[in-house]
């Protein structure tokens, strides 16, 4: 079933992509002057679909929704809620995720550089029987750069893809039970996590409160 809700999602992601693509040169060609909506970013607000893993592996789900807003043509905030799971595993993970944005240029390619904080909490359980398991609860909050690029396909619709480098701070607590006798262990860590599959982002912002053009 999970996998059927992540083919689905990567299909969505298509059929809203090439289409708007097509669609987008066709309008380009009957009016050039719709460019100058894409620079008008100021109060600008959207819900956010994305995926986590780049690389769309299909044992594994990392993705989310959120919501995103301009508050100038430069600076934007959004604040999401991700979620994933491991197929070949009994885990599941919940993130909230605070991300700042600083667009280097206005207009239909709008790279971006920023940072994020983010605070996660995972849980892990491996059974053998009702009274051997072993269960993982992790709660890792994180931060870090990040840069990006937006493409505008619409004035409403626009693809972003991003990548970051996350510091990570991790309280691990570790339940096992052997023939019921349960024993418990703490720790921390500090990572620093820089994999392609795990700290990239591509995703969908669909906006939808209308630009404003200027006089």
């Amino acid at each position: 079933m999970i996998h059927v809700i992540h083919r689905l999602f990567i299909i969505i992601l298509i059929l809203i992509c090439v289409p708007s693509v097509v669609v987008c040169g066709e309008e380009k060609l009957k009016n050039e002057k719709k460019e100058d909506l894409f620079i008008q970013n100021a109060k600008k607000t959207g819900i956010i679909f994305n995926v986590n893993d780049i690389l769309l592996d299909i044992e594994s789900y990392q993705g989310g929704i959120g919501l995103k807003r301009y508050t100038s043509d430069s600076f934007a905030y959004r604040v999401s809620i991700d979620f994933s799971y491991t197929n070949d595993a009994n885990s599941i993970l919940v993130a909230l995720n605070n991300t700042f944005e600083y667009h280097l240029v206005s207009g239909r390619v709008s790279p971006y550089l920023g940072a994020f904080f983010n605070i996660e909490y995972a849980a892990y359980k491996n059974t053998t029987d009702a009274e051997n398991w072993t269960k993982v609860v992790s709660v890792p909050v994180s931060v870090g750069p990040v840069f990006g690029v937006e493409l505008n396909i619409f004035e409403f619709l626009a693809l972003f893809a991003e990548y970051g480098v996350s510091f990570a701070y991790t309280s691990v607590k570790t339940t096992t039970s052997v023939s019921s006798v349960e024993s418990v262990e703490k720790e921390t860590n500090f990572s620093i996590n820089t994999g392609l599959g795990n700290e990239a982002k591509i995703g969908v912002v669909i906006y939808f409160n209308r630009i404003e053009k200027k006089d």
